[in-house]
């Protein structure tokens, strides 16, 4: 039988972590909009920050760790969208 190999791809974001929130990138990736990025980064805290964090500390409680990975991909995604290179690391790694 000749088995195919897959290669899995994972991108990461080039962010600034010497900074909680690496301000530059993001505007510069939305063409220069500041307006545009602190709007993104309001609904971030609001809407992804404490669900996933949550989701991802109650999951290590229980031991539950493909929700804990998922909760964890998610907050990836949001934090590299808003600069957060630190959480963004975090995750990867989780």
């Amino acid at each position: 039988m000749d088995q195919k190999q897959q290669t899995l791809v994972v991108r990461i974001i080039d962010l600034d972590i010497t900074k909680p929130i690496d301000f530059a990138t993001p505007v510069e990736n939305l063409g220069g909009c500041q307006s545009l990025f602190i709007s993104m980064l309001k609904r971030m805290e609001t809407m992804s920050l404490n669900r996933y964090v949550n989701q991802v500390a109650e999951s290590l409680n229980n031991k539950d760790w493909n929700n804990m990975k998922h909760g964890a991909h998610q907050l990836k995604g949001a934090s590299g969208y808003v600069g957060a290179g630190r959480i963004h690391y975090a995750c990867y790694h989780i």
